[in-house]
């Protein structure tokens, strides 16, 4: 398990749970919290939104937010919004539903189900009126009850191999 979150999330994300200080296990995040947390970022990934994107980011992240797919591959609350809103346009079913949360300290992680039919050709595949369902994790790290940076891993790989099926 440890080495599948390693190759996931990377080795210094790991550390970061495995080692968290008395601290954060002091301020540890409830279940709960965690969802409420949460609840306005994946709200943007069900569509219709249920609400501006941007104020939903505002609500959830703070300033300095990072989304990242690796270390130095991170974008701000404004670009992220920007991806959201294409997704949304690009996938106008989208639904996102959280079947997993777990909290370690100020760490929350997040597997989910992304599903979705493409409006039009979906990473360069032509449209076919397919729909998919793919895996999703998330690992927020949370300060002062907002999400201060995420790393996040789709498989795109299963959607585009679903889409192309004859």
């Amino acid at each position: 398990m440890m080495n599948l979150l390693r190759r996931t999330f990377g080795a210094a994300a790991i550390t970061a749970l495995m080692f968290a200080s008395a601290a954060q296990a002091q301020s540890a995040i409830s279940v709960d919290r965690a969802r409420e947390i949460i609840a306005p970022l994946y709200a943007t990934f069900t569509q219709p939104v249920a609400g501006d994107v941007n104020a939903l980011l505002d609500k959830a992240t703070s300033a300095a937010w990072q989304s990242c797919v690796a270390d130095n591959e991170c974008r701000g609350r404004d670009e992220s919004a920007k991806v959201f809103l294409g997704f949304g346009k690009a996938l106008p079913n989208m639904k996102h539903v959280i079947k997993d949360v777990v909290v370690s300290g100020d760490v929350i992680v997040v597997r989910g189900e992304l599903s979705g039919t493409p409006a039009g050709d979906f990473f360069g595949v032509p449209h076919t009126g397919r729909s998919f369902s793919i895996m999703t994790m998330d690992m927020h790290f949370v300060k002062d009850g907002r999400l201060a940076r995420t790393f996040h891993l789709e498989d795109w790989a299963a959607a585009i191999s679903q889409l192309s099926k004859p």
